[in-house]
């Protein structure tokens, strides 16, 4: 075995076997070399196709229109290589998942690390659609969570608007009240009504807020009391 060659450990047999041969090794560094260099060329060929001596008017457009051509030229770059890659490794890898007779060692030693891609692409797939449908419920709940906030500020501007109301009334009964002892005592009946009636829209409302908002309030004895209690 020449000392060039790539060396594979922990093959069967606990020695050395060969990846690639020199010759191997040289074609994959020239087959490199030439695709580095043909990209180099491709971006030459797109500088040097700009007009010289522009307008500065016209360089926006002309430069919008390299930008297009680099990106045509990169895409059917990458294209033409990916194609070409696929058609070189076709065989190889027909011949390491069938086992054909004629299949190189090389080849042979290709099935284990395709069976690990496949493997790794299904389970890439397994948490990409898991992904996708995590972001789906989170996009419901975010919209959920959107309009019970909206509900919520409804609810508190009419619990701002009763107590409010309510304010008016008992400032208008006030001032109606005879005075003495007896308009003393009228006056205080009417403030502890008011007062009630207060509570019980501020309690009514907070209750709302809370049985609206979507929280687990049968299970919180604070809530649970707030939503349930009469008074």
């Amino acid at each position: 075995m020449a000392s060039g060659d790539a060396l594979m450990e922990d093959a069967p047999g606990g020695g050395h076997v060969a990846l690639f041969s020199n010759d191997e090794e040289r074609i994959l560094s020239l087959f490199d070399r030439l695709q580095e260099l043909q990209l180099q060329i491709a971006l030459i060929k797109a500088r040097e196709s700009l007009a010289p001596n522009l307008s500065e008017e016209d360089d926006e457009a002309v430069l919008d229109e390299a930008k297009t051509k680099l990106l045509e030229t990169r895409a059917s770059y990458f294209l033409r290589n990916q194609a070409v890659e696929s058609v070189l490794s076709a065989n190889p890898i027909l011949n390491a998942i069938h086992g054909a007779k004629l299949a190189s060692p090389i080849e042979r030693d290709l099935e284990e690390p395709i069976k690990q891609r496949d493997a790794a692409a299904r389970e890439v797939a397994t948490q990409s659609t898991e992904l996708h449908e995590m972001l789906d419920r989170l996009t419901k709940v975010e919209s959920e969570s959107a309009a019970v906030s909206r509900r919520n500020v409804e609810l508190a501007t009419e619990m701002l608007r009763l107590a409010e109301e309510a304010a008016r009334d008992d400032k208008v009964l006030l001032e109606d009240d005879d005075g003495g002892d007896g308009g003393l005592l009228a006056r205080l009946e009417n403030e502890l009504r008011q007062s009630r009636r207060r509570l019980r829209v501020m309690k009514g409302t907070a209750s709302a807020v809370v049985v609206g908002s979507g929280v687990d309030w049968v299970r919180d004895p604070a809530l649970r009391d707030m939503v349930l209690d009469p008074e």
